[in-house]
Formats: C-alpha cells, structure tokens, sequence
C-alpha cells in the first residue's frame, strides 16, 4: 500500500474518532449545562414562592403565579403543586430534591419533567410543594445533535480524503522526483544526477543528500573497478603476445623434441583461452566507460542474416535448423560491431547448449510502441536456480564446457546497458531458453 493512500486512511480514521467522540459527548454535556440551568430556575422559583408563602399566604402567592393548586400552564411544560403532606417529615428531610419524573398532563398524556419537591410549614400544617419543568425537549435535541455529529462526520470524511489526496500529493512531489530524475534514468553509477531536488521538507532533503553521497561512493567504487580491469587487461595483453612468441619460435625449431611440443601446444591454446577472456574483460571494461561510439544506424534484419551467414557452419554441424521471423527495423543511434556481437552472442549460445537436430526461432516486430527480439531455442534450458545469475561475470551455467569462460552473456547485458536495450531470460528446463531484447522507442 502506498504511503499517501496509508496517511489518508489514518486521517480519516483519526478524524472520524475524534468527530464520533465529539458526537457521543457533546449529548452528555448538553444535558448536563440544560439541567443545571433548569435547577437554578426551579431553585429560584422555589424560594421566590416560598417567600411570597410566607408574606402574603398561600392563595395570594398562587394566584400571582398564575397557576391553580394542579394545573399546568398554557404550554404544558411547566407546573406548581401544593398538596398537603402525608406525614409529617423529620428535620433531616426539609430539603429540596430535584428528580426526573413523568407526570401526567391530561388524563392520557404522560410527559417527562424535572421537578423539584420540597415539604414546608404553613398556618401549623406540613405541605408539599412540587415545581416542574419539562424536559422532553432535550431528548429531542440530543437526537439532533447525535444525528448532525454523525453527518458531519460523514461529510468531514469524504472532505478530507480528497483534501489530504491532494495535500500528499504536493507534499511527496519532491520524492518523485528524485525517483524520476535520479534513480529511474540511472543507468550506472556514473550517469547518476548528483544535482540537489529541492524540498522545504526536511526528511526529502536528507534522503537527497545521503542517496547522493551513497551514490558518489559507488561511482568512485565502480570507476575504480573499470580502471582496474582495463589496466590489468592492457599490462597482461603485453607478456602473453610475448609468451606465444617465444612458444611458437619454439615449437617451429627443429630441435625442439616431438613430446615438448606438444606440451608447448598445450600451454599455447591456455594462453590462447587466457588471451580471449583478458579481451572480453577490456571489451566490458571499454563498453561501461562508454569508450565505444554510438553513432550509427543498422538494420536488424539484415543484421541477423549476417549472423546466421556466420554460423551456418555450426549450424550444419549440429543438425540445428533456424526460423527467421526478423522483421524490418532501423535502430540508431548505435554501435554496428556491439550490437552484431551481441546478437552472435546470443544465438551462439542458442546453438551451444541446443539438442542436436534442435530448432531456433527468431522473431522481430513491433509491440507496444517498442521493438522486441526474440532468440528461442529448443534445448536444454536453464533451471531457476541458475537463472538470475545468467549475466554474472565467470558464471558458467553448464559445468564441463572447457570454451565456455562465462563471459559471452556479461558481454551481451553490458552492450544492451550501452544502448538502453532492455534484456531479459526465460527458461525451461529441458524444453528451451528465450532471450528478449526490447529496443528503446525511437
């Protein structure tokens, strides 16, 4: 899962709990500031009655609130009762006590109130003074602000996924970029872009500094390397040319004995072996440092055929038979000798570790907007274990095979890396190998 679709999940998460629990709360504290408010009325009420009880004597303190000994008011929401007391209650019990009662406004309407009682001494007799107030109505508004909580929710949601799409996406655009312009078009440590992206994040920046410091040192690591090999392959070119000299000169002698001759010989086609890879190494090493120029156009067609011109030797001798589906196609700008190489490379190999009396099949042709070559043989295969490991330098993937020094597939990736081919291998054991080479869209 990507990064900004997880930081918008969690997001909307957080904000859907903390809505939720706003909602859920928001009810409780409601009625908690309506009650105290209605207390404080019902508080007052009740000791501006009383007061009234005691001035001006119970009728004349009823008909001033306007409401008979049990009755309500015009709306029904509000109420005074005084009854006489049942019995008479101790000290501890003249206070008032505010409770939550249905009281009945009509003979069939119950409805809720907030009442508050209270007993009092009036003319040497105990009565019970009774004030409500209804209270139905906050059941109704904590309805309301349950359902507007979960709405808001909802809304506040949907908002902030497209929001927070939109703010991630800005916010990561310095991350693409360094995806885009430094590590996608890096196609080895040398052409890497050291120029800085610029981010007022400061994570981006880090991360661009310290992939570019990594990448400097691979680029020294890796130049160091090339150098490496293409001096040791130049100062070991020099004593072998002299070694094969000086064996020919002796082999030819005429006094030279019949059996160290034959040693010489011997010794000569190892020189010979050494000679080839020390040449194969210079060639990969001259190829990454981009010592090679690329700036002519072939026919891949006609290519092919020279190729096959070239091994038809081979092929005879083997009882191997090719199907050339090779279509037209000029590819530039290019390096005519590499890419023949890496072409006889391939179906070299597709020749080598074929069954006698075995088939290759080549094809060309254009697929999604790109040229793709395909090299498919009927031999042995390659097994999976192998099969990564196919373009790495000195592996050789059939054990027993003295020519082969497990150089031929290297050469083949580090020419394609060259022109910005795409090669890739697929492998069945015992049914065939398909190299595919994907030319880069003109």
């Amino acid at each position: 899962m990507k990064l900004r679709v997880k930081f918008v999940i969690y997001n909307a998460v957080s904000k859907a709990l903390i809505i939720g629990a706003f909602g859920l709360l928001l009810p409780v504290v409601v009625e908690r500031v309506v009650y105290t408010h209605i207390d404080n009325r019902l508080e007052a009420r009740k000791d501006l009655l009383l007061k009234k009880i005691s001035v001006g004597g119970l009728d004349q303190a009823i008909l001033e609130e306007d409401c008979s000994f049990d009755d309500y008011n015009i709306f029904k929401e509000e109420f005074i009762k005084i009854q006489p007391a049942i019995s008479v209650p101790a000290d501890s019990a003249i206070t008032p006590v505010i409770t939550n009662e249905e009281w009945s406004i009509e003979e069939t309407v119950m409805q809720m109130h907030r009442v508050i009682r209270m007993p009092f001494l009036y003319d040497n007799q105990w009565y019970e003074l009774n004030i409500g107030e209804g209270i139905s109505s906050i059941d109704s508004l904590k309805d309301t602000i349950l359902r507007f909580s979960f709405l808001a929710m909802i809304i506040v949601i949907i908002a902030s996924v497209f929001v927070d799409l939109g703010f991630v996406q800005v916010l990561m655009q310095p991350f693409h970029r360094i995806v885009r312009t430094k590590l996608r078009p890096a196609g080895d440590p040398s052409s890497f872009n050291v120029e800085p992206i610029r981010s007022s994040t400061f994570e981006f920046s880090h991360l661009d500094e310290s992939i570019n410091e990594m990448m400097r040192k691979i680029r020294d690591a890796f130049n160091i390397e090339r150098q490496f090999i293409s001096n040791v392959s130049h100062e070991l070119m020099t004593p072998i040319s002299i070694m094969q000299s000086r064996l020919e000169n002796i082999v030819v002698d005429e006094k030279t004995p019949r059996e160290v001759s034959e040693k010489i010989i011997e010794s000569q086609k190892t020189l010979k072996r050494l000679s080839r890879i020390i040449r194969a190494l210079l060639m990969i090493s001259k190829i990454e440092n981009e010592q090679y120029l690329k700036n002519e156009e072939c026919c891949i067609k006609e290519m092919t055929g020279e190729v096959l011109g070239e091994v038809e030797e081979r092929l005879d001798q083997r009882q191997v038979t090719v199907d050339n589906r090779v279509e037209q196609y000029g590819f530039s700008p290019c390096n005519i000798s590499l890419v023949h190489t890496m072409i006889f490379n391939l179906v070299n190999n597709a020749i080598k570790y074929n069954k006698p009396g075995g088939k290759i099949t080549l094809t060309g042709g254009m697929e999604d907007g790109q040229y793709a070559y395909r090299i498919k043989d009927t031999g042995i295969g390659i097994s999976s274990d192998h099969l990564e490991a196919v373009f790495e330098r000195f592996k050789k993937i059939q054990k027993g095979d003295e020519n082969s020094f497990g150089l031929g597939l290297p050469i083949v990736r580090t020419i394609a890396q060259f022109h910005r081919i795409q090669i890739s291998v697929k492998s069945v054991v015992g049914e065939g190998t398909e190299f595919t080479l994907r030319f880069p869209a003109a």
